[in-house]
């Protein structure tokens, strides 16, 4: 059925208008017809059940079939085991026939007598096809529809050929009408479907009359007309209301919609079309405050939609923009209104939110206006904003009404959609960027507050949105004349992360919110070292931009912790577990750079990292995992020590440097101060209770303690390996004296210090193990030969590099009698604790003593110094084997108690 309405209509609308235009208006009436008749269809069908229902039963089971059955005809067929049953016999008496009826499938077999009554003439049973047809009244709709278009098709032959008066001729159009309608409503009680079917196609004519007196006519004035039209609109939609006629306010609506299209003779002015359309509409509007019957809105809809496009595509020019604007505003309008009217008597509130009409408006409306602006960006951004305001404004007057609860979601979204649409043409690239992470954000918190993911993940994705295109426009140029607008909205969207952080940790027992919180917490710290680098290249000279972008560090880190503080949040400052690397990394670069740490501003904006990182320790650091804790603890006393190390070598550098040389003792010691003066502090802290030491070392006792402090000693020591052997030990305009020098006493400091921290309870409860102590014992020896060599360097003028050491010969024999005199001492040492350890140490280094000798020294056997070398060594080995034998030996005793 369809498809012929679809062909029928195809060829109707191409003869009538033709035009493959026409073709494709009738087959879109035809589709509509056909709809219209499956509808009717199964309203017919449901009436006919009804009817069916309230009638007589079946001819099957008709009572002439049944009725002339006896009452005591059962009893005989009552078999004979039921008789013997032993039960009393008053019990069996009474129920018998119903045994007999009920029990035994025997008894329906019989014949019922026949009746004097005459049996009614069955008539053949109709098809389903016919059955159909005859329920939905298709010969009624059809001889309408073929009515309707002869008369159209008389209304246009006549205006061209006839010479008949156009008043006569209309005059009969609308009296056909009249007919029509008359008819209709007399056959209304009697046959409901065809009376109403008349009726609609009444109101069809007499649109079709009044329109072609404009059209075909030129009937003036057209105030009068319009009244006609709106007059049989309201007595068209007071009919379907009182008849609670649905297909009568469809069919009606079909004729009168169709009517120009099928008189267009494309010419003729746009502007009484859109009027004599928007007069259909208020009669669709008033059903609509009365009666539910979305089709009829969907009808006026397609229409009006259809020929607004149509005409806005083809025939739209500048002149015709303030009817356009006016017509476009005033169906915006009507069709917002049947929105909310629901009617009145409608059951379920939920079953008119229709989507055709609630979207469908929206995006014509928006297609139309951008037609109408497209020149003026702005002014499409305007339309927009204003639209979603509009949207917006009514979603806030449904909120609250049982009615309209569905709508509300649809109406907020539309005014989120309308405003999305402002940012790209009231902005440029870079301000779309901040203005789409801003409503992402508006998404994102409805969509936590009503609990839709949908409108969550929407809003996620407008902020990935903002952020995608804002790296584009930062890829093409960064700073120059967009420089701060790209600053705006980095700091927009950092804003938007940080705020859908917060909305998410609202609720962190669930896991996926908890990761969106820690992600999006870390998507807006990006965006904001993003601001801070279009800051640093746009504004910043090139020698402060280091020292302004640590500065910028302490501010963000001091904005997340602010946040924590305010919020009690500690999630939102787990970026700032960076800042310790950063400024550390910084104060480097600054160094490189010049010179030191605190050059070149960074003499104020160090003392800002380091306040924010004392913040982190005290109120975020706390909420850390124990290792990320630790660390950072332990890291932010080794990074003061390495910045101070750098600053301290850089005022020191050029102190006794007179020759330009370098190799300064001064300079060494600058990297020395401040390390050993934190390892000293840390080690006289550890006296106290862990809760009674200094902040911040209270906070994390076993990270300042233990690993801060193991790596200062390791540090010093490197220290000491590397000063002791690279500087010659000047220090100008001091003398040099061995032991008393600068040098020599900051080598010994380190080395206690070494000491120290190794006998400290932090690394006693490490459980180093003993052989650690070979490190300052050896890294001792190292420091006494190097202060030999200084010795003979300043004293002897021996030249300070390795190739005049071995030259030396008093360098070379002064080396022999030291070791032969440690290896003395560290003999006779573990002889008189019972400790092997040291003897051993002491012996290995005679043996060391004893190969020099050979190896080097005897090929000077005639010079005096060789002489002296050979013979002190030998007499000192003879003192040893005296005095300190192997502890534990069979003479180790007795040469203990001589020697004592």
């Amino acid at each position: 059925m369809a498809a012929l309405s679809l062909l029928l209509g195809a060829l109707i609308g191409g003869l009538a208008l033709e035009s493959a235009g026409g073709a494709l208006m009738g087959a879109a009436l035809g589709w509509l017809f056909s709809r219209q008749l499956q509808q009717a269809k199964r309203i017919a069908d449901l009436e006919q059940r009804l009817k069916t229902g309230a009638a007589t039963p079946p001819p099957r089971v008709a009572p002439p079939q049944v009725a002339p059955e006896p009452e005591p005809e059962p009893e005989p067929t009552i078999p004979l085991p039921l008789r013997e049953l032993p039960t009393p016999a008053p019990a069996l008496a009474t129920p018998a026939p119903a045994l007999a009826t009920t029990a035994l499938p025997p008894a329906p077999r019989t014949t019922p007598a026949p009746t004097a009554a005459p049996r009614p003439i069955r008539m053949p049973p109709m098809p389903a096809w016919a059955q159909r047809i005859a329920a939905a009244n298709t010969i009624v709709k059809v001889g309408l529809a073929m009515l309707f278009l002869g008369l159209v098709f008389l209304a246009r032959f006549a205006a061209e050929h006839v010479t008949v008066p156009l008043e006569v001729r209309l005059a009969g159009i609308g009296a056909t009408g009249i007919v029509l309608l008359v008819v209709g409503w007399r056959l209304r009680l009697r046959s409901r479907a065809y009376g109403l079917l008349l009726q609609g196609g009444g109101v069809a004519v007499v649109y079709l009359t009044l329109f072609a007196a404009v059209k075909l006519a030129g009937l003036e004035p057209l105030a009068l007309v319009f009244v006609l039209m709106l007059a049989v609109s309201l007595l068209a939609a007071l009919l379907a209301v009182r008849q609670e006629a649905q297909a009568l306010a469809v069919v009606a609506a079909l004729g009168g919609y169709a009517t120009p299209l099928l008189l267009a003779t494309g010419s003729g002015a746009i502007a009484m079309l859109l009027g004599y359309y928007f007069v259909l509409g208020l009669g669709v509007a008033l059903v609509a405050w009365f009666r539910h019957w979305p089709r009829l809105n969907l009808i006026a809809f397609g229409f009006t939609a259809l020929v607004a496009s149509a005409w806005a595509a083809r025939s739209y020019t500048a002149a015709d923009y303030p009817m356009a604007q006016g017509f476009l505003i005033a169906f915006w309008l009507l069709f917002t209104i049947v929105q909310l009217l629901p009617g009145r008597h409608a059951q379920e509130p939920e079953l008119w939110l229709q989507s055709t009409l609630l979207f469908g408006m929206p995006a014509l409306g928006a297609a139309m206006q951008y037609l109408l602006l497209r020149p003026d960006a702005m002014a499409i951004a305007l339309a927009a904003l204003l639209a979603g305001a509009a949207y917006v404004g009514l979603a806030a007057w449904t909120r609250k009404r049982a009615a309209h609860a569905r709508i509300f979601e649809a109406l907020l979204a539309l005014g989120a959609v309308f405003g999305t649409l402002v940012i790209p043409f009231a902005l440029s690239a870079e301000a779309t960027a901040g203005a789409w992470a801003l409503e992402g954000l508006g998404a994102v918190w409805l969509g936590l507050r009503q609990r839709r993911d949908r409108v969550l993940v929407s809003g996620l994705a407008l902020m990935a949105l903002g952020g995608l295109t804002l790296m584009k426009s930062l890829s093409q140029d960064v700073g120059g004349p967009h420089a701060a607008t790209q600053l705006l909205n980095a700091l927009l969207i950092a804003a938007a992360g940080l705020g859908g952080a917060r909305l998410f940790g609202l609720d962190e027992r669930r896991p996926q919110h908890a990761l969106a919180a820690f992600a999006l917490v870390g998507w807006g710290t990006a965006w904001l070292g993003v601001a801070a680098a279009v800051v640093l290249t746009q504004w910043v000279p090139d020698e402060q931009i280091w020292a302004v972008g640590l500065a910028l560090l302490a501010a963000a880190s001091a904005l997340l912790l602010g946040l924590q503080t305010l919020w009690r949040w500690p999630t939102i400052a787990w970026p700032t577990a960076l800042l310790l690397p950063a400024w550390t990394l910084l104060g480097v670069a600054g160094s490189l750079l010049h010179g030191a740490p605190l050059s070149a501003g960074g003499w104020w904006a160090l003392p800002l990292a380091w306040a924010a990182q004392a913040w982190v320790l005290q109120r975020t650091a706390p909420h850390w995992p124990d290792p990320l804790r630790h660390a950072t603890h332990a890291g932010s006393l080794l990074s003061l020590a390495l910045l101070g190390a750098l600053q301290g070598r850089h005022w020191t550098a050029d102190l006794g440097n007179i020759d330009g040389n370098g190799g300064s003792a001064w300079g060494w010691l600058g990297w020395l101060a401040l390390p050993a003066l934190l390892l000293a502090a840390v080690l006289r802290q550890q006296r106290h209770a862990p809760l009674r030491q200094a902040w911040p070392l209270r906070l994390a006792p076993p990270a300042y303690a233990q690993t801060g402090a193991g790596v200062l000693a390791l540090a010093l020591a490197a220290w000491v390996l590397i000063a002791n052997w690279a500087s010659p030990g000047r220090a100008d305009p001091l003398p040099y004296i061995p032991l008393l020098n600068p040098l020599d006493l900051g080598l010994a400091g380190a080395l206690l210090a070494i000491a120290a921290w190794l006998r400290s309870p932090a690394a006693t409860a490490l459980a180093l193990p003993s052989r650690i102590w070979a490190l300052p014992a050896g890294l001792s020896f190292l420091w006494l030969n190097g202060m030999l060599i200084r010795s003979f360097h300043h004293w002897g003028g021996v030249p300070y590099h390795v190739d005049g050491w071995l030259a030396s010969r008093g360098v070379q024999t002064g080396l022999a009698l030291l070791w032969s005199a440690l290896a003395l001492v560290l003999m006779l040492w573990g002889t008189r604790r019972q400790q092997r350890m040291p003897w051993l140490a002491g012996a290995v280094l005679l043996g060391a003593v004893v190969l020099k000798l050979m190896l080097f020294d005897l090929s000077g056997s005639g010079t005096v110094l060789r002489i002296v070398s050979f013979i002190g060594v030998g007499v000192l080995m003879l003192v040893i084997g005296y005095v300190a034998p192997l502890p534990g030996s069979a003479g180790s005793s007795n040469d203990e108690k001589k020697s004592v």
